[in-house]
């Protein structure tokens, strides 16, 4: 079987098992165990349907068994974890998948994961001493060493699988506390988090747990926290039939600290689908600016002799009157509190930065920054000026592992000669290196929220940036509304303020099918809430679901009549759904409050344009014409509602206007109708043409909008002959130009 089917194989069963159809399981695990073809797997699959076979038979036969329910689910487990095994044995012989190919290398080494653990444990202690000697490069030669292994047992870790006693012993060893050195052990933690995506492992889980509560170190314990909940969310199908590990996580909840960080990962979770958003923003409207904005601020820097001064261009008032006018100012202001909130504003800047080689190596898109990396100082130097600015590059709560790997990797492409004007820079007034530490240690306070913002960074440009990133799960994939629906998350993700805080956050941002989702589920406990309702029927609305946007908009109503916005809402809700006479009498209730609304009249003009009462809404539209100070807004309907009425020379005089006022090609299709009508055929077929050119020579979209107005052609008493005679002219002209 290739690699492909075999995992379709392995998420079939998965989804009978979801399902609770056990029979359809065993006989596609069936089929996997004859490609595999191993006796102890099928005597294992034989004796799983036997006692499932068993079971049903005693149900048949009234014995009453009160072990039933825990029997019903030791079968599904096992059946899980012999499908996990099989089809992991079958990939390792067949896939050409980066994790399997690692797997087979690593195997082929012969090296247990005890053993690599014992040499990285060795090579740690050796650093230690060599430290204490003052040789640069005996010390830089074991850190090499250290890395390479620390490199391997991420590699070990993250392919071992299914494990024995003793690897789950060694990955206990190697994550208590003290026992290796921070980054180590984080890197570690990161390797058994890819471990557990990879392949459902609840020991391995549970070693997580205990990392959690016991380690010393901030990182490794937030990263331990992000693998717990990465688990959960990866195979929250499953955790039901895992009592034991459920009862330890719900043993968390009753500490503050993990609700309190716990609130943090889902929330930086969350905040992190902003981030291709972001990047659009950056790379469609920002970046473009500037560079439009280039040549105007050359100008004025030329004109001003100030390209020798830098500094002038921060007190120049014409430079940002340009950032004001052009919007730049705005989109910087909104990047910074969208920074300042925790948002990821450098995957645009940086994802250009990860085709160096440190980051063909998985580990390295993992490993915590360390100023004294040996890529860091190969890339930036061992100067004194090098130094103190990995440090304040360590300390940096803005930019995550992997960004500041990439920044000091792009430093080493930096000519020589800038590099040291940056370094006469660094060492002058101009960069205020102990302010800046007392800025970082003002957030102190914040810090495990900063560490876990920082590693789900990295967790995301793995995800979305590693070249062989599709052979990954990725988690930033899954829906929002899965993850509010994981019941061990319950607790803390179902507290009434937090789900207003999450509800808020979605209706900002414009994710309104998760706004929705909350703002319904609050309702429940908020009858009397008219806001609350507005705002759900909004969602559905902007989702295009207009009957449920309807049911809230008339609940809103009820507990708020005669409230402006909703009877407009429940009004356009009603004109989507083509209930023209509902749409029409919520308008009309709307008018009564607010008689010069254009926005309200324009509407009730539409309505009786729907309902063929051209005179009523030729009164509504002239209404908007008189109110509206620009005089634009009714000129379209005004024309067309002419047209339809018969007063072709009322509809001429207005599409006049619009034709020479930025027409699109629907108006010279239109201005063509009413000149048509009105039996002026030349002019008529030029303006047609002229729709088809303002469209780019779309003809097949003014075929389409032409044969839409046929039954209004007639109408207007056009022969259909003619009509179709015209048309043919229309595209023999089109083709001929």
């Amino acid at each position: 079987m290739l690699s492909q089917e075999i995992a379709d194989m392995q998420h079939s069963i998965y989804d009978n098992l979801l399902h609770r159809h056990l029979q359809k399981a065993f006989t596609e695990l069936r089929s996997l165990t004859g490609q595999l073809q191993e006796w102890h797997v099928d005597e294992k699959l034989n004796e799983l349907e036997t006692s499932y076979r068993y079971m049903i038979q005693y149900m048949l036969d009234g014995i009453k068994d009160p072990e039933r329910a825990k029997v019903y689910n030791h079968l599904i487990t096992e059946t899980y974890q012999l499908t996990d095994t099989v089809c992991e044995r079958l990939l390792t012989r067949d896939s050409m998948s980066l994790y399997y190919g690692k797997k087979r290398y690593l195997g082929n080494t012969g090296k247990t994961l005890a053993q690599t653990f014992a040499a990285l444990d060795n090579s740690v202690n050796e650093l230690a001493l060599s430290e204490l000697i003052p040789d640069s490069a005996a010390i830089a030669d074991k850190r090499k060493e250290v890395e390479r292994l620390a490199g391997d047992f991420f590699n070990h870790i993250w392919t071992n699988y299914p494990a024995n006693a003793e690897e789950y012993a060694t990955l206990r060893e190697a994550l208590q506390p003290h026992r290796l050195p921070e980054a180590v052990a984080a890197l570690s933690v990161s390797a058994l988090t890819l471990n557990i995506t990879h392949c459902f492992d609840d020991e391995k889980i549970e070693i997580l747990i205990d990392t959690y509560n016991n380690h010393n170190s901030d990182e490794v314990q937030i990263r331990a926290l992000c693998g717990v909940l990465v688990a959960l969310l990866r195979y929250h199908a499953r955790m039901p039939l895992y009592t034991r590990l459920r009862n330890r996580i719900t043993l968390l909840l009753d500490d503050n600290k993990f609700t309190t960080d716990t609130r943090n990962v889902l929330f930086q979770f969350i905040r992190s689908r902003d981030t291709e958003k972001i990047t659009r923003k950056m790379n469609e409207e920002l970046l473009p600016k500037m560079m439009k904005i280039s040549p105007a601020l050359y100008k004025k820097i030329k004109e001003d002799d100030a390209l020798s001064d830098i500094e002038s261009l921060e007190h120049n008032p014409e430079w940002q009157e340009l950032l004001d006018n052009s919007g730049i100012s705005d989109n910087l202001m909104e990047l910074n509190d969208l920074q300042m909130q925790g948002a990821d504003v450098f995957m645009s800047t940086f994802s250009h930065l990860k085709g160096f080689p440190f980051f063909n190596d998985i580990s390295n898109w993992f490993i915590p920054f360390m100023p004294t990396h040996t890529a860091v100082t190969s890339a930036i130097g061992n100067e004194d000026w090098s130094k103190k600015f990995a440090e304040l590059l360590k300390t940096s709560s803005f930019l995550c592992n992997s960004d500041k790997y990439s920044f000091c990797l792009s430093l080493s492409q930096v000519p020589d000669s800038q590099r040291q004007m940056m370094a006469t820079q660094f060492r002058s007034e101009n960069i205020e290196l102990q302010d800046a530490q007392k800025a970082e240690l003002l957030r102190q306070s914040r810090e495990r929220e900063n560490i876990s913002n920082r590693y789900l960074q990295d967790l995301y440009r793995f995800n979305k940036l590693f070249p062989r990133r599709s052979e990954f799960y990725d988690l930033f994939a899954m829906p929002i509304e899965q993850l509010l629906k994981i019941d061990e998350f319950a607790p803390i993700m179902h507290d009434e303020k937090l789900l207003k805080v999450l509800g808020e956050y979605f209706f900002k941002n414009e994710y309104y099918n998760d706004a929705a989702y909350i703002f319904v589920n609050l309702s429940h406990n908020n009858f009397t809430d008219n806001e609350l309702y507005q705002k759900t029927g909004y969602c559905y609305q902007s989702l295009g679901n207009y009957e449920e946007a309807l049911e809230y908009y008339l609940k809103a109503d009820l507990i708020k009549p005669d409230n402006l916005w909703t009877l407009r809402h429940i009004a356009i809700c009603y004109r989507n759904m083509k209930k023209i006479e509902m749409a029409l009498d919520y308008f009309l209730r709307a008018k009564n409050m607010a008689p010069d609304n254009l926005s309200v009249n324009l509407n009730i003009g539409h309505c009786y344009l729907e309902q063929k009462q051209y005179d009523e809404a030729l009164k509504y539209y002239f209404k908007v014409d008189y109110l509206d100070t620009k005089g634009t807004k009714a000129r379209r309907p005004i024309a067309w509602c002419s047209f339809l009425a018969g007063k072709t020379e009322q509809a001429q005089r207005y599409y006049q206007k619009i034709l020479a006022d930025s027409p699109t090609a629907l108006d010279y299709l239109n201005a063509a109708h009413v000149t048509f009508a009105q039996g002026n055929i030349k002019d008529a077929i030029d303006l047609y043409i002229r729709s088809i050119a303002e469209d780019k020579g779309n003809i097949a979209r003014f075929t389409k909008n032409f044969e839409q107005d046929i039954p209004d052609l007639i109408q207007a008493g056009i022969n259909p002959d003619d009509i179709h005679i015209i048309y043919d002219q229309i595209i023999y002209q089109s083709q001929a130009q």
